[in-house]
């Protein structure tokens, strides 16, 4: 009796893998999301140009959240690993952010002079051809495109003093 539970199971499960597969490849081929191609937005399938989301590091061992101070390149300029693209505010120290791969920065999504970014979280996005920064002049990080968190907790308003 629990053969034919399991044969059953088994069935179901296949016909949904090969009907998610199918999806996949109408909607912008194998792994697209994954590849950061595409971004499933509700019901619809939004296709950007390949990208990368350059994340907010962490610059020391303690550091878990940072101050954006500036950014040194803006949007669209080109970028070569090794460039300082912005300086970043730890726990001890200002340091620069340099940049581990060649590109385009396409987009700015932390402005300078943000305080307590997390660690992780997506503060630009970087292309490969000049091209395709346009089609990210309206684009907003969300969870299904990597983004760990937004920015961190605002801190809690000081309690108000006691009435006399």
């Amino acid at each position: 009796p629990n053969r034919g539970v399991s044969a059953l199971r088994s069935a179901a499960f296949g016909r949904k893998m090969r009907a998610a597969t199918s999806l996949l490849r109408r909607v912008g081929g194998r792994g697209a999301a994954a590849a950061g191609g595409g971004t499933l937005l509700g019901r619809r399938w939004l296709c950007l140009p390949p990208h990368s989301l350059l994340p907010m590091p962490a610059l020391s061992p303690t550091m878990t959240q940072g101050n954006l101070v500036t950014w040194k390149k803006k949007e669209g300029d080109s970028i070569e690993a090794g460039d300082v693209i912005a300086e970043v505010e730890t726990d001890k120290a200002t340091v620069d952010y340099e940049a581990v791969d060649d590109g385009i920065l396409a987009k700015i999504l932390v402005p300078e002079g943000t305080e307590d970014v997390l660690v992780g979280t997506s503060v630009a996005v970087v292309v490969d051809e000049a091209g395709d920064v346009g089609a990210f002049a309206d684009y907003v990080p969300s969870s299904s495109t990597g983004n760990k968190a937004e920015l961190a907790p605002a801190k809690p308003a000081p309690a108000p003093a006691p009435a006399a």
